[in-house]
């Protein structure tokens, strides 16, 4: 089971959205000594697995997702996340601020779990409820 303490306002997470995981996960396990810990994902070509990337078996240091399903549209780029309490207030404060959204994740209650946004120089962040 992986548990993490959440502090608001911090780098919490980073993904890598990529179309092959294999050779990319071999990688960074074989570099960092990472172990994975798969995700079980399903679109519409059928079920796949995303993995999170453990430092050891309670540790999670990011993921490496495939670039299909939810994840189709992500820059394939590593993806630094900061947790916040709201992601809502966030996001409207990042538009009003002259942020961009560049990809929403929704939850089954319709709001959004996290985001990807582009900062108004071209940057390219997250953050959501990590």
């Amino acid at each position: 089971m992986i548990e993490k303490k959440i502090k608001f306002g911090l780098f919490s997470w980073a993904d890598l959205t990529v179309k092959d995981t294999t050779p990319l996960k071999a990688f960074y396990k074989e570099i960092f000594g990472w172990k994975e810990h798969p995700v079980d994902m399903k679109d519409e070509e059928g079920a796949y697995q995303d993995f999170a990337m453990m430092a050891d078996e309670t540790t999670p240091v990011g993921g490496i997702c495939h670039q299909r399903g939810v994840n189709h549209n992500i820059p394939s780029q590593w993806i630094m996340y900061v947790s916040v309490e709201n992601v809502e207030t966030t996001l409207q404060k990042c538009l009003q601020l002259g942020g961009e959204l560049i990809h929403g994740n929704k939850k089954k209650d319709g709001a959004y779990g996290f985001v990807i946004v582009k900062d108004p120089q071209g940057h390219i962040f997250g953050f959501g409820n990590m």
